[in-house]
């Protein structure tokens, strides 16, 4: 955390300065003063034909980045723009979705109090922020002549997990939200997964992605003329505070959760939301991960519409066509409507009401090839997927999987190394593994298929293990292995040892009664005694995937490896030696949601193992 100072004021520093020569025109447009005093900025763009004789419903976006100063792209945008330089953090929240609705929405976005141009304390994902987005849509759009008083709530990361949180304040004049990019729990689904402390992505963004989309997009680009804009950002600059002390570099030390992290967690709020939400997720997700967007689908309340959209790939996948076509639908059909549209399927256009009527629906996108063509996709009624057959896969003999009786054994490999590694930014087809040869460090399970296969859904890991430590870090990776030795990633599970206890009236069950995600505590530490056999029951993030006939499910057992997508785990137990035992007594096992190749439509088989875009793939040695 220390190292990355250095490296956070020079992008701050960089930032500012190219934000200084962007384009006047993207300062913020009103500025709106919420019932304890503080101003928040706004930018706000109203159709031509959005008037009092014919009112507009309004799209509203909010987040801590340039939202409130952005007319189209980030100051830093336009300077690249003007310079042909290919500099980073160009695309703007305008830019990136705004631009879906402006001509039959009036759109509005915000800069959280305390960033940008907006006045007010900083506090990442706090209520007061959320109450700040009810008083900006009950007290300020809804009163302007070009409003017809219905609103809809729109983001993807860090402003759908704000809007989700504006959702939960209940505004009145609230009708739909669609967010994506979420994580449901700041401990459990990304700070903590498993137990197992991840110094990467959280610090990362809370160091410095942040506060550069805030100072070089947010607030450089208030201060910029006109004249009756930029002053009102100035003078808001002396009405910001931080509380140190709240800050997610500091409380994120602490690897028990606390009541911080569940005050700013979707998953204590959002069984409160009282309208239609949409959900939209990858899989692989490097950034937010894989577990959080089913976890705020599950906590969602039961009596509202609700969908999930899930899809392979990364966290910008959700930018895709089908994806996008889906999101933009909802919408207009909770406050426009419309009965008919596009999802992306070709069949055309559909009757809505079958899709988004139902209370809950789900729509399971296998991954996507060149173009942006999907190679298939599973509709279904919620999650786990209506269709699910979860079936369980036992360790045995050999290194293998079956679905059928297992022999007894043992594999032993050495736990704390972490050589295993795989940066993102790399690039998802940049080089090699070291994790992709079976050593010593590493215990790997296979089971090949002989005909098409399909598993969408959560997946749960029983490991009947034996450490020679007082406490260990289980990590389990799925892959997809094809005849030629190439490698798809498809997802992965961790687990902490001494946070292996579990509170079921918390955790989610499947149908038949089997805990597809289990709550932890995470509150104390409770140590193992060395060479006792534990069951340990690790949360496998979900799947969406097709194995082909001669294709195999490979399981990797090990430590949590050095750089895993934009995550970075540290090590907080000793080395030491692991031994998995399985057989009828100790029956080591996945349990995989498998579904019937005859509810994938449109499935067309690709031809090359690394064909899905933006999936992390190794190619073998064969090719």
């Amino acid at each position: 955390m220390i190292a990355t100072r250095p490296l956070r004021a020079v992008l701050l520093a960089g930032a500012l300065l190219l934000a200084l020569a962007a384009r006047a025109d993207a300062a913020p447009t009103h500025y709106v003063t919420m019932s304890d005093g503080a101003s928040i900025a706004l930018n706000v763009e109203v159709p031509a034909h959005c008037t009092a004789q014919s009112p507009c419903p309004t799209y509203f976006e909010m987040s801590g980045y340039e939202s409130g100063s952005d007319e189209g792209k980030t100051p830093v945008g336009h300077v690249a723009d003007a310079t042909g330089l290919p500099l980073p953090l160009q695309t703007g929240t305008r830019e990136a979705h705004a631009k879906y609705f402006d001509d039959r929405y009036v759109t509005v976005l915000a800069s959280l109090r305390g960033t940008g141009c907006s006045s007010g304390e900083f506090d990442v994902f706090s209520w007061r922020s959320a109450l700040d987005g009810r008083e900006v849509i009950d007290e300020w759009i809804a009163q302007q002549p070009w409003s017809n008083g219905d609103v809809a709530i729109f983001g993807h990361s860090y402003s759908g997990l704000t809007g989700m949180m504006v959702a939960s304040t209940r505004p009145e004049h609230l009708r739909a939200v669609s967010a994506s990019g979420l994580f449901g729990d700041v401990y459990r689904d990304i700070v903590y997964p498993g137990g197992v402390t991840n110094y990467g992505f959280p610090l990362l963004w809370a160091g410095i992605v942040r506060p550069v989309y805030d100072v070089g997009g947010g607030t450089a680009g208030g201060l910029i003329p006109p004249e009756d804009t930029s002053s009102q950002c100035a003078a808001n600059q002396a009405g910001r505070s931080r509380t140190v002390l709240e800050d997610p570099l500091i409380q994120g030390l602490d690897d028990t959760d606390s009541e911080w992290y569940r005050a700013r967690s979707l998953v204590t709020y959002v069984e409160r939301i009282e309208v239609p939400v949409h959900v939209t997720a990858a899989y692989q997700d490097e950034q937010t991960g894989g577990r959080g967007p089913t976890n705020v689908f599950d906590h969602l309340p039961q009596d509202v519409a609700r969908r999930l959209v899930l899809v392979n790939g990364e966290h910008g996948t959700q930018t895709e066509q089908h994806v996008v076509k889906d999101r933009v639908a909802w919408l207009d059909y909770w406050l426009l409507g419309r009965e008919r549209a596009d999802l992306g399927l070709e069949t055309g256009e559909i009757d809505l009401a079958t899709v988004f009527g139902p209370t809950e629906s789900s729509r399971v996108l296998l991954g996507y090839q060149g173009e942006g063509r999907v190679v298939g996709e599973i509709a279904s009624d919620g999650f786990p997927l209506g269709q699910t057959e979860f079936t369980d896969a036992y360790v045995t003999a050999g290194g293998k999987l079956t679905f059928g009786t297992p022999s007894a054994g043992t594999a032993t490999w050495a736990n704390g190394s972490r050589r295993q590694s795989y940066a993102h930014l790399a690039g998802s087809n940049t080089g090699g593994e070291l994790t992709s040869p079976t050593g010593p460090d590493e215990v790997e399970l296979s089971m090949r298929f002989d005909e098409p296969t399909a598993i969408a859904g959560p997946i749960t890991a029983n490991l009947f293990v034996a450490s020679s430590a007082p406490d260990t870090e289980l990590f389990v990776q799925l892959i997809d292995r094809a005849p030629d030795g190439s490698m798809l990633y498809l997802n992965r599970g961790l687990l902490r040892a001494s946070h292996r206890a579990i509170d079921e009236s918390q955790s989610q069950f499947t149908g038949d009664g089997r805990i597809y995600r289990p709550w932890r505590p995470h509150t104390e530490r409770a140590l193992v005694t060395p060479g006792e056999v534990v069951d340990y029951l690790i949360d496998v993030f979900p799947v969406g995937h097709v194995f082909l006939p001669g294709h195999e499910l490979v399981v990797k057992v090990h430590a949590p490896p050095l750089d895993d997508n934009d995550y970075a785990y540290v090590q907080k137990t000793l080395p030491g030696v692991n031994t998995l035992h399985f057989g009828p007594q100790t029956p080591s096992r996945l349990m995989l949601p498998v579904v019937d190749m005859d509810q994938v439509r449109g499935f067309e088989p690709p031809a090359d193992p690394c064909a899905y875009t933006a999936m992390r793939c190794v190619r073998g040695a064969a090719r």
